[in-house]
């Protein structure tokens, strides 16, 4: 067995959508008799109940650049506090876990100083690239961004805090396995590094949770009701008001579900927009944890995904599909790898709501065409599970554990006919 630390932003109960894929890998990992201790943050979402039971050594002790979904900037001073509190923190996950491989998965609104760090100790670095955060997150670390106008005014005040100024060279620091190979690309054009050890595993949903029959025997209804379900960040890059936007161009009966978490600002923004769209009574809005999410999709008539930005994955669709929910979305980004307009789901252009109404309301007039969507769907969400990313991820951080002196594993394909 493997001794791996994995070091994250964000990890359950407190987690993002697409963030919980590590703790799917991890705590599967930690279940099949591996050491694994998670280096977290502190943050907390009071909303949320403390009712998550890791296997995993799970550290909640870094400080985050981030606050109520927002990245803040501190005081100079409070931020070297951060910084200097964060380096004791990953020295003493290190003492405690003595890794043979550390895992890096998010690493947004976190100290890039930490990776400083670990590059120090020589130990094998394996990075779990489940978003961008390879080219934002250098722009939410509040410390080295401080100082990027200033390099000489950083050169000293890195001499006189023992604290690096300066960003590590990521990009030859360890082994990259990304969710999409549009992940990898968009990395390699728009970062700062380019990534000559790496390797596409593709995301995963957990099937365990998600599945067309629920604990209850309730499965998804075949007849069209006029459910439109939305889930995901309120956020506007998500473009949920495309969604609501849509709702107005469809029959009176309509509804649309939108379940997510996001800052007050933008769930007000959007509440207002259905107000004065004349839709307050067919929107409602909620927040649920992921538990309660099979129900919703296996009640809902259609998931909608209307993101407007390069999606590096989108979990969302594999979760409708898996639960017999037909999908319309705007196929960007690295959803697009396994999206197939026509065979698994529409594709409609983002940002326009008349299209992806159009597409709801050729779903509702076509049973037969919903059918076959459904059962593509299952087809293609049966090879994208959270168990077969574990699986790759076993076998990498094994293999690199061992300075990869037996290979390295293969990659991954989809089969999409």
């Amino acid at each position: 067995m493997t001794r791996i630390l994995a070091l994250t932003n964000l990890y359950p109960p407190w987690s993002l959508g697409g963030d919980r894929s590590a703790a799917d890998v991890l705590e599967r990992l930690a279940g099949r008799g591996h050491e694994v201790t998670v280096l977290t943050s502190d943050w907390r979402d009071p909303t949320v109940p403390d009712d998550f039971r890791p296997a995993a050594d799970v550290i909640r002790s870094l400080r985050l650049y981030w606050n109520d979904h927002r990245v803040v900037v501190p005081p100079r001073r409070e931020r070297a506090r951060m910084e200097w509190h964060n380096r004791r923190a990953l020295d003493a996950a290190l003492a405690r876990a003595r890794p043979e491989v550390v895992c890096v998965w998010t690493m947004g609104a976190l100290s890039m100083g930490v990776l400083h760090r670990l590059a120090d100790t020589g130990l094998p670095l394996v990075y779990a690239v489940c978003n961008d955060w390879l080219v934002w997150g250098p722009d939410q670390d509040a410390w080295v961004t401080g100082w990027s106008d200033r390099p000489r005014m950083g050169r000293v005040a890195s001499a006189l805090t023992g604290l690096p100024t300066t960003l590590p060279d990521i990009g030859s620091s360890g082994t990259f396995l990304f969710v999409s190979d549009w992940t990898r690309r968009y990395a390699e054009e728009h970062s700062r590094w380019t990534y000559p050890d790496s390797a596409v595993v593709y995301s995963g949903y957990e099937a365990e949770e998600f599945g067309p029959t629920g604990p209850d025997g309730a499965t998804s209804t075949a007849s069209w009701r006029g459910r439109l379900l939305y889930i995901g960040r309120l956020d506007p890059d998500k473009a949920p008001v495309t969604a609501v936007e849509a709702l107005a161009l469809l029959p009176a009966g309509s509804t649309l579900d939108v379940v997510g978490p996001g800052h007050v600002e933008e769930r007000l923004a959007l509440q207002t927009r259905a107000e004065e769209l004349g839709l307050s009574a067919r929107v409602r809005f909620d927040q649920r944890p992921r538990s309660e999410l099979a129900a919703l999709y296996r009640d809902a008539d259609v998931l909608v995904f209307p993101s407007r930005w390069q999606e590096p994955f989108g979990l969302t669709p594999l979760e409708a599909m898996a639960c017999g929910t037909p999908v319309v979305s705007t196929c960007l980004g690295g959803s697009a790898e396994y999206l197939r307009d026509g065979y698994n789901c529409l594709c409609v252009p983002a940002g326009d709501p008349p299209a992806l109404a159009r597409a709801v309301s050729a779903l509702a007039a076509d049973p037969s065409r919903r059918a076959g969507l459904v059962e593509a769907g299952h087809r293609t969400a049966a090879q994208l599970t959270s168990r077969a990313l574990a699986d790759c991820f076993e076998a990498w951080l094994t293999a690199a554990a061992a300075r990869f002196a037996s290979g390295r594993p293969p990659g991954r394909r989809l089969e999409l006919s």
